[in-house]
């Protein structure tokens, strides 16, 4: 079978994926899914470059294109992610939103954290989620069909010394899938949160390279992992997939830990 006819059979097809964040999770994710049928528009913010290399791995006619997205920025999220935004009209609306966007940030105890610092943590992992949410509820509620998957942390269930902002917000992902998991449960609309503890990117490889206080943490918590190694990407991207299936529907305000056991 030539991998156009699988991608045209595949679990996915006929699909239409908004893909906020291409990096190592996100790559894997794109990589999962268009593997099996779906189309998909990437958003990055910095790196544009790795954006288009995602979109070059992927089976011909599965990408349907990339922008820069300030995820915080509400017109801009309307722009890309609304009933009438660049996603939607370069995949013919979306029925599938995964996010996947996280702030990169030396660890620090709270203490010596600057509010403008933990504002902007704040905002880029809850508030800007919230919005891309909000941006296409209204065209899956019309349709009756979507599927939400928004990548959050382990710290959101058991904190991580030294990031007590972020492990608020990815806390408040939870609140906010099982609220909006309320609100849509009359339709085949389901929200979840996949939580994944120490995943091999290089993110990761940076922060344990560190020879301060972030790298003392992260090698800590990745010694403490009952799996003894990270998670790999497409780990990750399987729990994803299962959860952005059409099966899948009938879970919804969930949070599924990708962690090795590290929060049994």
């Amino acid at each position: 079978m030539t991998q156009r006819a699988s991608q045209e059979n595949g679990e996915y097809a006929g699909r239409k994926v908004l893909l906020v964040g291409t990096g190592g999770i996100g790559a894997a994710i794109a990589e999962r899914l268009a593997g099996a049928g779906a189309r998909i528009f990437g958003t990055f913010h910095g790196n544009g470059e790795g954006a288009a290399a995602v979109g070059d791995r992927l089976p011909s006619g599965s990408w349907a294109g990339r922008a820069r997205l300030d995820a915080v920025d509400a017109a801009a999220v309307e722009a890309i992610a609304g009933a009438g935004g660049e996603a939607a009209k370069a995949l013919g609306g979306i029925d599938t939103l995964i996010v996947t966007t996280g702030h990169r940030h030396a660890l620090k105890v709270l203490k010596d954290t600057e509010p403008d610092m933990l504002h902007e943590i704040l905002d880029t992992e809850l508030y800007g989620p919230m919005l891309l949410v909000r941006a296409v509820l209204p065209g899956m509620l019309e349709a009756g069909f979507g599927r939400i998957v928004l990548i959050g942390s382990d710290s959101g269930k058991a904190g991580t010394l030294g990031d007590a902002a972020s492990s608020a917000a990815r806390a408040g992902l939870a609140g906010m899938a099982r609220s909006v998991a309320r609100e849509t449960a009359r339709k085949d609309i389901s929200i979840n949160v996949v939580s994944p503890g120490p995943t091999d990117t290089l993110l990761l490889a940076g922060m344990l390279a560190d020879e301060g206080f972030t790298g003392k943490v992260m090698n800590g918590t990745l010694k403490a992992v009952p799996k003894g190694r990270p998670a790999r990407a497409d780990e990750v991207a399987a729990a994803v997939a299962h959860l952005a299936s059409a099966e899948a529907g009938y879970t919804t305000g969930q949070v599924l830990s990708v962690s090795g056991g590290l929060t049994m």
